[in-house]
């Protein structure tokens, strides 16, 4: 008899834990567009695309963020060849040259994309520092 309400005991505590879980709202990082995506996906989809599928969606959504933050030191056609706005349009062309070169060798699955969201997650955080380093100086 104990057993059983011990046994009894210990799976409503695993009900009211895995739905403390369940409901528990998760806080995402700034950039963290990849996490959010598989967690509004799991457990509902499980396929061999999403990792393709979150990856792209981070991908899009880190490249625009990107574009936002270089063009928010200017135009390059505008401010000429040294300025600080070219200087980022040439990093940003040199960047997309490595990340290319860089994932190609996860090209033929689903890990180029997710090589690739990852290299443009570290960018955008590499411009939050070094754009927000300049703008205090």
């Amino acid at each position: 008899m104990r057993k059983l309400l011990f046994l009894s005991f210990l799976f409503v505590f695993f009900l009211v834990s895995l739905n403390a879980a369940k409901n528990e709202k998760k806080e995402y990082g700034k950039y963290d567009f990849y996490s959010k995506c598989l967690d509004d996906a799991l457990p509902k989809k499980i396929n061999n695309a999403l990792v393709w599928e979150c990856s792209t969606k981070a991908s899009k959504k880190l490249d625009s963020l990107i574009q936002k933050q270089i063009s928010s030191r200017g135009d390059c056609d505008k401010e000429g060849f040294k300025s600080h706005a070219c200087q980022l349009k040439r990093s940003q062309t040199a960047f997309k040259t490595y990340y290319q070169t860089e994932c190609t060798l996860n090209k033929y699955g689903p890990h180029y994309e997710y090589c690739e969201m990852m290299l443009k997650k570290d960018r955008l955080k590499w411009l939050d520092k070094a754009i927000g380093n300049i703008k205090n100086n």
